[in-house]
This record gives structure tokens, sequence and C-alpha cells, in this order.
């Protein structure tokens, strides 16, 4: 809907998500996001539980099927491009807009939608912090720790981008360490040192040439990588370097547990990493773990949703929080209305389309009670002159593994 000689006209949801994108912040600096979201809940009529920055959202108390909607309040640093939300014809544009604030909103307005509020699940979003910065600042974990009855959940859907799709499951992830000898000398005169980048570059083509495998699990296709992503020297530039450290990165398939997958890993790099080439000396230490998730598809939550969503669905071919459900024995899984490829881009954006397809999905699985009141029309936006002034520039950490 476009308004006669001006911009289009936001749905209700979209007004929600621009809300949000106004009030975006970045990772450590959520709490005024988080205190406008949980007045806007109460003012919905949901109880609001606070765990740091983090909310949960609804009544915990509810004797039916509990579902939770679940998404991250950080972004990443804004761009020019995407410093101020707009609306277009086709997108809603702004910093969080894909990843992933435009799918909270689709979660809120599920929440404050009385025909489904009084339906068949009792619904309950959870929004927290920390989750673009590192793993020890992700809230999630102890949002679950404080609030143990999120663990009776019949299902957590992940509102991530995904592009419309479904994706179950996760892969795990490990990061080694490989440390390449060698013998330092001065870079005028390296005959007299054994160069260890040298002896690395050996090594960088042995991990580079390793083959993606794919993984069957529960009728879903996952492929397992081995990629070296860093490297590095110590010692002056005008020094032939003694030694090397790669930094070698293992996604793995959730066929396997931590435990199996360090062995696995363990494996690769003894067969790959050969002592007489990379000399004797060489050696790997595990930095880094992160647990897969199972995808599911046998809990009947997980099914009923995805025969409500009509959607694609496919193994995610990437690290999520939906591992910290399975870890907790909730099912979980990833579905949301940003477009991947959106992520942390300049002048990041969400189909409008998208918001209503997801909402609509999620309407279907949710079920609505046909007595259930009409929700009422909500308040307009607030505009953007309105709200707290936008995200600084500086990041607060550094992006996490996806």
């Amino acid at each position: 809907m476009t308004a006669p000689d001006g911009p289009p006209s936001p749905s209700a949801l979209e007004a929600l998500a621009l809300d949000l994108l106004a009030r975006a912040r970045v990772t450590g600096q959520e709490g005024p996001l988080a205190d406008w979201v949980a007045a806007w809940a109460r003012e919905a009529g949901a109880p609001v539980t606070r765990v740091g920055s983090s909310l949960v959202c609804g009544d915990l108390d509810d004797p039916r099927p509990l579902v939770l909607l679940v998404g991250h309040l950080d972004v990443v640093p804004p761009t020019d491009d995407d410093r101020v939300p707009s609306l277009t014809a086709e997108h809603l544009v702004g910093r969080g807009a894909s990843d992933m604030l435009g799918g909270l909103a689709v979660a809120l307005d599920c929440l404050a939608d009385a025909r489904l509020r009084d339906g068949e699940h009792n619904i309950v979003v959870v929004a927290y912090a920390g989750e673009e910065g590192p793993a020890e600042g992700n809230e999630l974990a102890a949002v679950l720790e404080a609030v143990p009855a999120l663990t009776a959940a019949q299902v957590a859907i992940v509102l991530e981008p995904t592009d419309l799709r479904v994706e179950l499951g996760c892969l795990g992830g490990l990061h080694a360490q490989v440390t390449v000898p060698g013998r330092a000398a001065h870079s005028a005169r390296p005959w007299h040192g054994d160069n260890a980048l040298v002896r690395a570059g050996t090594a960088l083509q042995r991990l580079g040439g390793y083959p993606p495998q794919p993984v069957a699990v529960d009728g879903l296709t996952f492929w397992e990588v081995l990629a070296p992503t860093q490297a590095w020297t110590r010692g002056a530039r005008n020094v032939v370097p003694d030694a090397v450290t790669v930094n070698v990165n293992l996604r793995f398939a959730p066929h396997r547990t931590l435990a199996e997958a360090e062995r696995h890993l363990d494996a690769l790099l003894a067969d790959l990493l050969d002592p007489a080439v990379l000399g004797a000396s060489a050696h790997w230490a595990i930095t880094d773990r992160a647990p897969p998730a199972r995808p599911a598809r046998e809990a009947p939550a997980v099914a009923a949703f995805l025969a409500a969503a009509r959607q694609p669905v496919e193994a995610k071919q990437a690290w999520t929080d939906v591992a910290r459900f399975d870890a907790a024995d909730v099912p979980a899984l990833n579905f949301g209305p940003g477009l991947v490829a959106q992520a942390h881009q300049r002048g990041e954006h969400v189909p409008r389309a998208n918001l209503a397809s997801a909402r609509a999905a999620l309407a279907r699985f949710l079920g609505a009670r046909s007595d259930a009141p009409e929700r009422p029309a909500p308040a307009p936006a607030t505009r953007r002159s309105e709200t707290a002034p936008a995200p600084p520039d500086d990041p607060a950490g550094d992006d996490p593994d996806g």
C-alpha cells in the first residue's frame, strides 16, 4: 500500500519492524532496545522476565503446549546505507532488517495477536542479547539457566535469516591451532634459518585440498568441511620466522558428538600434516568447541511445523543457537524471513513479502481459535526522529562463527 504522493504505508507488522530498527543497538549496548521491547510486550498483555539485557515475554505458567519464538536483539555496526530505517515498495531497509530484527518483529507480532495468543499453543518470545559478539557474551545460555521453565517447550523456532526455508539442525565446530616449526634467521641471510612460512605453505595446500564430505542425517545432507582460516607468525618483519601458527576450522555434522569430532579432527590432521615435510615438532591443539544440533525431525512439534509452514526443508550449513536448545533437550529449528545474503551487508534489507509470508507460516502452525477476538489495530510506528540515537559505528566484539 502506498500513500498518495508519499512513501509506502507500512503494515502493522512492518511498523513494528521499523520501530525495532529505529532502536537497533550493537552487541553490548542492547539495554535501551530491551527496555523498549519489555514495555511493548507488557502493553500487549504479556508478562516479562528480564535476564541481563535479554527478555522472556509470555506466561510460563500457562498449561498449553509451549512454543518459543526466538530472536536476538543485537546487530552488527550499521553503515550509512542502513543507519536510518526506511520502507520502499519492496523492501524494509535498516541494520538488522534481515539479521534479525525483522524476524523478531514477526515473533512479537504473533505474541500480540489475541487470536494466536488464545489459540492452541502458549506463545513465549525469547529476545536475547550478545549473539553477534564473542560466544562468552551470548546471553541465551544464561536465559535458559535462569528460566528453566523454557526447557519444557515443545519446540523453539529461531527466526534467524533462512530465506523462508526451514533449516533443521546445525553443524558443530572445532578450531585447532596448528604450529609449524622453523628456525629463525635474519631476513638478509635466510640460509642461516629454516623458514616456517615456506613449510606452512605445504600445510596450507594440504588443508585447503581436503574436499567437503556429504553426511546424511535424518534424510538431510550436511557437508563436513575443513578450512584454514588464519595464519600468523611472531617476531619482527626482518626475521625469518621460527614458527607459523595456522588456525584450522572443522565444521562437522550432527551425527558426531563433540568427543567424536575431536578424535576425527586429530585423525585428519595426523593424516594431512606430514611430519617429514613440516618437521617432527609440528603439533596442534584444539582451542574452541561448539556442539552441533540434531535435526529433531521426529519431534511432533517440528513435524507439525513442517506441515504447516509449507516451505522447503534443508540442513543448516552453519552453527546457530538451535544447538543451545538441543543441548537442553528442546527440539529447535531455524526459520526466518531474512535473506542470508543480506546479513551484515551494506544497505541491509528484508523483502516486505518475506515478513508477511513468515508471519502467515507461523500463524498456520500456532493455530487460532475461531472464537478468539480479533486483534485490535496497533498504534502507528514511532518515527525515527522520536527515537534514541542510531547505533555507533564501533563494534562491541568480533562477529561470531555462523
